[in-house]
């Protein structure tokens, strides 16, 4: 049996199972092989993990905010001596970083790294056009929802 399909003595039957089984329509139809390569042996992590995790990123990005840090990695310096080995150092929120990047997985990383920028962004602007005097476009960004994931 290949993916729950019934095996048959056909040449022909046995090369549309064999066809068929290369796209699975279903991800009960995958071997335990393919979710090991697709990574979703993996379970979700568990509510500690989860408020581990936003508890490192509100650590992180405390520091990123109160050294005046926009872009998330932009705080990993490196010296001239370093560069010439390949190597970076991180003088600013080093430990906050190491704990983050331990309690949070690569996907989240990358999620909570984009939606900060983008509320960093929007802030700004928000910021501006109140400076500017023009209420109406500060209103208008307010009401955009700060970088979730709103209907896509």
């Amino acid at each position: 049996m290949v993916f729950g399909f019934g095996s048959s003595s056909s040449s022909s039957s046995s090369s549309s199972s064999s066809s068929s089984s290369s796209t699975p329509s279903s991800s009960s139809s995958f071997s335990s092989n393919q979710l090991n390569e697709l990574g979703s042996e993996k379970p979700a992590p568990t509510r500690e993990e989860r408020k581990s995790c936003w508890n490192s990123r509100d650590l992180y990005f405390e520091c990123l905010n109160k050294n005046k840090i926009i872009q998330a990695g932009d705080e990993i310096q490196s010296d001239s001596d370093s560069k010439k080995n390949g190597n970076s150092i991180s003088i600013i929120c080093n430990k906050e970083r190491e704990g983050y990047e331990k309690d949070c997985g690569k996907a989240w990383i990358d999620y909570f790294n984009k939606r900060r920028t983008l509320e960093l962004r929007r802030q700004a602007t928000i910021d501006a056009a109140e400076k500017s005097g023009n209420k109406d476009k500060a209103d208008a960004w307010r009401s955009v929802s700060g970088g979730g994931s709103s209907g896509r």
